[in-house]
């Protein structure tokens, strides 16, 4: 039995998308052509010219906190992911400097941000009924040289999610 590639899709894959798995068939979206993108379309003008419940894999790297809408940005993943689809986002933490320091970021997220999307909130958000499996906190940037971050990274890590409302509040 021949069973067909995995579909994945990165929005706003810049300028150094992820390479592609032996068993993936990826399309990336973009608005600047420079670099290359399968699709150039800006995110901001919904709907996206994606076919209804077509991937299986959808990243979101580093795109939504330049958003504009983030219900219509939800909405549109949840319009275009097959069902049971993977989902990865990544947003700046608000704790983060670099939450903040990038003029073209709109907002910064936290921890609890994406249950607002999910079926199980009572405080629910737009036309989507997505199903939240994990979140964490990565903390991936330190003032220090390169092998005290490799090595104090994992450590904060570790405990910033252990307790994640006590470290929201630091």
């Amino acid at each position: 039995m021949v069973v067909g590639k995995v579909k994945v899709l990165d929005l706003g894959s810049g300028t150094f998308p992820d390479k592609a798995k032996e068993n993936e068939e990826v399309t990336r979206v973009d608005f600047r052509p420079e670099v290359k993108p399968t699709i150039v379309h800006n995110l901001f003008d919904a709907p996206w010219p994606l076919e209804d419940g077509s991937f299986d894999v959808i990243y979101a790297s580093h795109i939504m906190e330049h958003m504009k809408d983030n219900i219509e940005f939800m909405e549109e993943i949840y319009r275009i992911a097959k069902p049971n689809a993977k989902v990865i986002i990544r947003v700046p933490h608000f704790s983060g400097r670099s939450a903040w320091c990038d003029p073209t970021h709109l907002r910064a997220y936290s921890y609890y941000q994406f249950y607002y999307y999910s079926i199980e909130s009572r405080d629910h958000y737009g036309n989507c009924e997505f199903k939240v499996k994990k979140v964490e906190l990565r903390y991936t940037r330190f003032p220090h040289g390169f092998f005290v971050s490799k090595l104090l990274r994992p450590m904060i890590n570790f405990f910033a999610n252990l307790n994640v409302k006590i470290c929201e509040k630091v």
